[in-house]
Order: C-alpha cells, then structure tokens, then sequence
C-alpha cells in the first residue's frame, strides 16, 4: 500500500520504488485526497528526476543558509537583514519556484515599501544566490533574469559652512561634537562610533580605524587636524562633565556611585552612541530648515569642503579612506580652479615645437 501512517505522526507519508530506490516521503497532511495528489506529483518528480535530469527541488531556506554560511562579504550583515524580508515572502518556496514573475512581483513590493534603490539593492543579492545555485551548487538548471530599476544617482548632498553652524545650533552636545568631527575627518558613522581611546592619538594627531570597522575593509589611518584635535579634547570634557553629573546625582539620591566604563569617544549618558541618524538629528535638521539632510551627508560635507580648499582627490581617496579613484571624482566638480593651468597649456604652443618646424623648412630647402 503506497499510502500509509507512521504511528507517531497524524500525516499520511507515501512509499514507492523507483528504479529499485524505496522512496518515502510525509505527504503533510491528514487529508487523504490531499495526500494522493501528493503522491502522484511526487513520483511524476522523481521520475523526471531520474530518467530526464531535473533537479530536486531545493528550499529556498537551505540556499539562505548555505549562503551565509560560505559568504565572506563584509556586508554579511545587511545580507542576513535582507534576506529576513525575503523569508517572509519566500519561506515556503523552493529555488525552482523563484520565476521571473515572482521576482518582478518581489522587486514592485520592496520599491514600493522603500524605494526603487533598495530594491535593486535585493533584488543584487537575490540574483548573486541564484547564480550560487546554478553555478556552484548545481541544484538549479538555470537562473531567470532579476531586472534591476537603476535609478539616477542623485549628486551628493553637502552643506555650506553656514549651514553647518546653523545645524550645530539645533544640536544637543553629544550630536554637535559627533558632527562637527564627521566633517573634520570624513569617517562614516559607524567606523566613527567604534573608535576607541587606544587608538587616538593626541600628541601625535592622529586616529586608527581597525579593518574590520571600515568598509573599504582596510585599516584606515586618519591625520587629525588642529581642529579634530580641539574637538577631541571637547569630547574628553564632555564626558568628564557627564561623569561629574552623575557622581552628584547618585551622591543626592544616596545610590553608590560606579565609575563609567566606557572606552569609546563618543558616548551620551555614559554608554557608547549606537546611532547619529536619530530623531534629535532629524529634529535639528528640521528647526534649521535643512531637509532633507542624513547624517552620512556630513562626509559629503567634508569632501566638498576638502575639493573647494584645493586638496586633490587622489588625497581625498587617502583621507576618507575611499576604495577607489572614481569614487571621488564625483565630488571634482566643485572646484575647477585646479584645471585651469592645464587648460592653458592645450592652448598653449610650445617654443620647442615652432622651432622644430622652422629647423624642419631649413633643412628641406638645404637638400
């Protein structure tokens, strides 16, 4: 009898041969017309299996895994978040079952939900698994096409100078220091919030961010200007005035006082800032009538005032530890000046040259 009970399990499983192979599977359900629909769908697949080649179906949960256990992306983080969205929508699915209208569908939803952006950004991961399963995991006969949006990139959004001090107006301290040392150093929020004391270094003016907090993946070395520095040394009373303020405040409600443990620079009532991007940003932003405005625009900042100070962007690539030359050039724009003497020299005609030609009609006439 093909259809059966285990004594342990309310389904009905199925049993069958093929090719000599005992084949046994839990149909899932209780329903016995359910379950012989079952049945015949699955020794139609295992014949095709068999005697046509077709792949077994592979879950989509067993890609995802497979994925984040051999990934070495520095990203693997954000994959894993992306891949939490995608879970909710692909859960029950096999790779097989990820056609190319269930990817249009998927990629309509999350532009929808966010933006056409984020939604490439998906639908590059979910493209780079399906590859994974025809190329190297071999469960997949072939990928469908993952369109993409590709929308414009917008220019970089930068503040003046005046506009950054009527943003520090509308900051509390911690967020006014935080950004007056994002624009001085170009560092990203989060390879700026894991920076340590240990490795900062005052008397020399210089900072250290270890490989692992970049993104570039690279350990990135940052010359503290006179002003980062100041700012630093801010942050060093900032904090001092914070540990002061809560020594009183336990001394006036007879609590025992503990000294803060923190290592990191910026900190808001004694523990380490997890985020600039918050609501008091936003709310600041807004009292100053900058929006939109994010807070990863303050590099932007620095690299626009860099640029129009005449620093290089081969220099500018050093200094915010950019991965690439092109990255920067998006920012060369803003100062042109630096083009200007080799403009001249296109139209410039070099005495080397008029006189090549003039000794060029001598000798002809010679001859």
């Amino acid at each position: 009898m093909s259809l059966y009970r285990r004594p342990n399990s309310p389904h009905y499983w199925v049993r069958f041969q093929l090719n000599g192979r005992e084949v046994r599977l839990s149909t899932g359900t209780e329903n016995r017309r359910e379950a012989e629909e079952f049945e015949t769908n699955a020794r139609s697949h295992a014949w095709r299996q068999v005697n046509l080649g077709d792949r077994p179906p592979y879950p989509w949960s067993a890609a995802r895994k497979r994925w984040l256990a051999e990934t070495r992306k520095r990203s693997k983080a954000r994959d894993e978040q992306i891949l939490t969205w995608f879970d909710e929508h692909l859960k029950d699915t096999d790779v097989q079952g990820i056609t190319r209208e269930v990817i249009e569908e998927l990629r309509a939803l999350k532009a929808e939900e966010q933006s056409q952006a984020t939604a490439d950004r998906h639908m590059a991961l979910l493209r780079a698994i399906l590859r994974k399963c025809v190329n190297d995991w071999q469960v997949l006969e072939s990928a469908p096409r993952v369109p993409m949006y590709r929308p414009q990139s917008a220019e970089p959004r930068w503040l003046t100078r005046e506009q950054f001090a009527k943003l520090c107006k509308e900051l509390p301290e911690h967020l006014q220091l935080a950004a007056q040392f994002a624009v001085l150093t170009g560092l990203r929020m989060s390879s700026m919030l894991s920076l340590t004391w240990d490795r900062v270094d005052l008397k020399q003016r210089r900072a250290w961010i270890p490989s692992e907090q970049m993104k570039a993946g690279r350990t990135h070395g940052v010359p503290l200007s006179h002003a980062a520095v100041a700012v630093l040394k801010e942050l060093q009373a900032f904090q001092a005035k914070q540990e002061a303020q809560h020594r009183a405040w336990c001394k006036r409600h007879d609590e025992t006082y503990e000294a803060a443990q923190s290592e990191f620079v910026f900190t808001w009532r004694r523990e380490r800032i997890a985020d600039c991007n918050t609501k008091s940003f936003q709310d600041a932003v807004k009292r100053a009538n900058l929006e939109p405005l994010r807070w990863h625009d303050l590099r932007h900042t620095f690299a626009s005032w860099a640029i129009q100070n005449g620093v290089a962007p081969h220099e500018l690539m050093q200094l915010g530890g950019w991965a690439s030359y092109s990255m920067v050039l998006r920012y060369a724009h803003l100062a042109p000046d630096h083009l200007a003497e080799a403009a001249e020299k296109v139209a410039k005609t070099s005495h080397k040259n008029r006189h090549t030609k003039k000794s060029s009609r001598n000798t002809r006439v010679s001859a």
